[in-house]
């Protein structure tokens, strides 16, 4: 197994140290969680590079990277449900799950018909933006969280306006998630319409 692929393989155990921590009252919990999913972030960026710069893309990194992502994404959005009910609406996360299930199982058929399904590039740029929001999340939870052992240094105003700025985002996310997946129908729609 090379470099790439092992770090693509460690980053799909992060989510399992991610959601007990994230969900628990530890102190720091979320400042921690937030520092996890930023190495999470980093090592997707670093495997990547790695693969190209050495040459050593393979199909096993082309599915389990998108994988890898999904995992940590979904994880921290479902836990959003319950911590920020405010900003991470139920419906947002089932649109995006979805998806994710949908390419997935796309994915899933064109590796039985020997055919590799690429990282779309508006895939690449909602994943993107799905982990800004995540760490955005996560850095205003974290802000919180230091507010209560800081509670004179807390700013009205962002706790006024980071939700609101966050709300947005998510409706963002949410409407490149359901254009990314109409993309993939479409341009994969060789590998099922002979089965409809």
């Amino acid at each position: 197994m090379n470099a790439a692929n092992k770090i693509t393989l460690s980053r799909i155990l992060i989510p399992f140290i991610f959601l007990p921590v994230l969900m628990s009252d530890m102190p720091y919990g979320k400042t921690i969680a937030l520092f996890l999913f930023v190495i999470a972030s980093i090592s997707d960026w670093l495997d990547g590079y790695i693969a190209r710069k050495l040459k050593i893309t393979s199909d096993f990194g082309s599915l389990i990277d998108p994988l890898a992502d999904k995992i940590l994404i979904s994880a921290a959005l479902i836990c959003f449900i319950i911590i920020t009910p405010d900003i991470v609406k139920p419906w947002y996360v089932v649109v995006i799950i979805s998806r994710d299930f949908l390419v997935t199982g796309l994915r899933l058929l064109a590796a039985k018909k020997d055919t590799i399904m690429a990282a779309e590039s508006i895939g690449k740029h909602k994943t993107a933006w799905q982990m800004i929001a995540v760490i955005s999340t996560l850095s205003f939870l974290s802000y919180i969280e230091f507010s209560r052992y800081f509670p004179e240094r807390i700013s009205n105003l962002v706790l006024d306006y980071v939700p609101f700025v966050l709300r947005i985002l998510y409706v963002v996310i949410v409407a490149l998630t359901l254009i990314s997946g109409a993309l993939y129908l479409w341009r994969y729609r060789s590998l099922y319409k002979n089965n409809l």
